[in-house]
């Protein structure tokens, strides 16, 4: 798929966390419905954990790792940078196959992942390969240092046979 990839607007960040928060999660919700039809690759849905967060029991675990930043998941902080993006999610998973989108498979803590990232906005998405299927675990807008670590993986990725 070639031409330009267009996302929709990010949510205004005027109000802050309480304001943004719910918006976001709204934009979820819509976006990857309960009982609804999920975005795919190759075929293959693309699930999300419907079970509470640990740190946020209100908010799924899928949703609330999408939205926060934090070394565990008992110490995840909201972020408003990836609150905002969540209207983007959708549509990066659903134009993956785009020729902006760098795609590539790695190994993260034992387990096969599959990284989605969109270098002319900076966002990434990370699926999660288990027995059940694919599962989204989150996105973010790599820092430096990271888009830096992002070119390298693909680029091994792609000498070694892991891009689609």
């Amino acid at each position: 798929m070639s031409g330009t990839l267009t996302f929709p607007p990010v949510i205004p960040d005027a109000g802050g966390i309480p304001v943004v928060e719910p918006k976001s999660l709204a934009t979820y919700q819509s976006d990857f419905p309960v009982g609804g039809k999920l975005p795919s690759i190759k075929g293959e849905a693309v699930q999300v954990r419907r079970d509470p967060h640990p740190s946020n029991k209100s908010r799924e675990f899928t949703y609330w790792h999408m939205v926060t930043d934090g070394p565990d998941e008992m110490t995840r902080r909201p972020d408003m940078e990836r609150m905002v993006r969540m209207p983007w999610a959708k549509p990066l998973l659903v134009n993956h196959t785009h020729d902006t989108v760098k795609r590539w498979w790695n190994v993260r803590a034992g387990r096969r992942h599959l990284c989605l990232w969109h270098p002319p906005v900076n966002y990434a998405l990370v699926i999660k390969e288990r027995y059940e299927g694919l599962f989204l675990v989150t996105t973010y807008c790599p820092e430096p240092k990271r888009k830096l670590e992002f070119h390298k993986e693909w680029a091994a990725a792609k000498k070694a046979g892991r891009t689609f």
